[in-house]
């Protein structure tokens, strides 16, 4: 992938002139929010959750800035046709400061194996709660020490539990968890609220599939049929493994759902780039 063009503050310009000042001690400090947005064949999606949720990170931060939503609106389709990419993650990385800066690029997107979805994937669990869950921000390093142990395990993400071993979220992804009937996922109080989570959700409800916003305990695990992480590049992608326990494979219900969801996620297509596909 060879995206050439950023979009800075509005103004498009050479990937080479994208930085940022050494001194920029709002960004030393991680004083700024970020969104992800998925671009594949010339269509976003979701992209009116996104910057919304991008908005009500920085205010839960306190982070002023000039930008509004039309404007990103506008200058994310604005960099995409310019790019002219037709499938990627569109970051954007809004920093606080004097004079607030909003970054929005094209990173490479990371697909998930198509196996995955019929055999799951392996997770490992460690004790942390997020600080400020509901804002999306760069405040990464737990996280990011807690994926690459993950990673260094086999393991697709880490799912984090509290002191009371509730379990919350992934350090990049939502959890469900599955029985007989019903989706179980943590209540929105202590996690981060997930677009990828509020459309499995949605979608669920549309087809009757009950959902239950609630407490879980990770002694409990054994209880459930089976699990699954959500998020924008990865979708729905199941669990088989966490930590020693291993589910029976993947279960009907998140068979079921993923057909479904996928479903779902074209019904909400913007298209872009006029891609043949």
């Amino acid at each position: 992938m060879d995206a050439k063009f950023v979009s800075i503050n509005g103004k498009i310009v050479a990937r080479s002139e994208a930085v940022l000042p050494v001194d920029h001690i709002e960004f030393t400090y991680g004083f700024g929010v970020y969104e992800n947005i998925r671009l594949r064949n010339g269509a976003l999606y979701f992209t009116k959750a996104h910057i919304e949720r991008l908005l009500h990170s920085a205010q839960v931060i306190g982070l002023a800035h000039p930008f509004s939503f039309e404007h990103i609106q506008q200058w994310i389709v604005e960099l995409v046709k310019k790019n002219s990419i037709k499938s990627s993650n569109i970051k954007i990385l809004l920093v606080g400061g004097a004079e607030p800066l909003l970054y929005i690029l094209s990173l490479a997107p990371r697909f998930v194996e198509k196996k995955i979805y019929k055999t799951g994937v392996k997770a490992i669990s460690a004790q942390y709660e997020r600080f400020l869950p509901q804002a999306k921000t760069l405040n990464m390093l737990p996280s990011y020490i807690l994926y690459k142990k993950a990673t260094q395990a086999g393991a697709y993400d880490t799912i984090l539990y509290d002191n009371e071993c509730f379990m919350h979220e992934g350090t990049r992804s939502n959890i469900f968890f599955v029985k007989n009937d019903t989706l179980y996922t943590p209540p929105a109080e202590k996690i981060l609220l997930g677009v990828t989570r509020h459309g499995v959700i949605e979608c669920a409800k549309k087809h009757d599939i009950k959902v239950n916003e609630t407490h879980i305990p990770f002694a409990g695990i054994k209880e459930y049929d089976g699990a699954f992480f959500t998020n924008t590049s990865g979708k729905i992608v199941p669990i088989r493994v966490i930590d020693e326990f291993e589910f029976n494979g993947v279960c009907e219900l998140i068979q079921t759902l993923i057909p479904l969801f996928n479903e779902y996620i074209e019904k909400n297509a913007e298209p872009v780039l006029n891609v043949q596909l």
